[in-house]
């Protein structure tokens, strides 16, 4: 089997479980205050009270990995999720996963900071140490490969692993379900899923022989607006009285 298709069908288990289990946990983040109060702003993806809005305006005011942490990040990440005939690699989705994996760090510190930042320390010095004195990121992609291949189908540290590279294993155990859930919650990766999600169907009505069965007809002034098939995306509304006005 491809290596790389092996890589990402490991994960193809576990990430619908993990996305349950790890994403939008609050684990060392800011408690939500009493006082976070009613008030909601809208933005660009749905609804914020004026707390949480602040809160995120601040993370992401902040930085936490340098443009070197990141760059080992992005080769990993293609490393995880290489371009294919139907999707991008990893680094080329919009919106941009890194900044994705920024905001996880910062959003949730005390899960991932340590753990990433540890991570890609002891990735550069297990690289120095095998491949003279080069950080990943300088090794060739045959060697990034190889020692991507001893850390990537160990069990993780919480799972019992005792392999001498356990340090590594959970580092990247941690990365790749990062990875792995910003592809598939963006746009290229639900399209390479397949996914499509509730359509409007096209409904014609009840047919007219259940209608004469049942001695019944439409109204003809309602039927243009129930049976339309120009206005089936548009919301139903109606009025106080609860008269369908559209």
């Amino acid at each position: 089997m491809d290596r790389r298709k092996t890589l990402k069908t490991l994960l193809g288990g576990a990430v619908g479980t993990a996305l349950f289990t790890q994403v939008g946990c609050k684990d060392g983040g800011d408690p939500v205050p009493a006082s976070a109060g009613p008030e909601l702003e809208t933005r660009g993806y749905g609804l914020r009270t004026a707390w949480e809005a602040e809160r995120e305006e601040r993370i992401n005011d902040s930085r936490f990995f340098s443009d070197f942490e990141l760059e080992t990040i992005g080769v990993l990440a293609d490393i995880i999720v290489p371009a294919g005939e139907d999707h991008p690699k990893a680094t080329e989705l919009e919106p941009s996963l890194l900044e994705f994996i920024e905001f996880m760090a910062k959003d949730q510190p005390n899960v991932y900071q340590v753990r990433l930042r540890g991570g890609l320390a002891w990735l550069n010095a297990e690289s120095s140490q095998r491949y003279a004195g080069k950080a990943f990121i300088e090794a060739t992609p045959e060697e990034q490969l190889a020692l991507v291949d001893d850390i990537a189908y160990e069990l993780p540290e919480e799972e019992g692993a005792t392999s001498p590279l356990r340090t590594g294993v959970d580092f990247f155990d941690r990365l790749r379900f990062l990875v792995v859930t910003g592809f598939f919650t963006s746009r290229e990766g639900i399209d390479y899923l397949g996914y499509v999600g509730n359509q409007p169907n096209v409904w014609e009505g009840v047919p007219q022989p259940v209608l004469d069965k049942h001695g019944l007809q439409y109204d003809p002034e309602l039927l243009p607006k129930y049976v339309d098939q120009e206005q089936r995306t548009v919301t139903a509304e109606w009025d106080e009285q609860g008269n369908l006005i559209t």
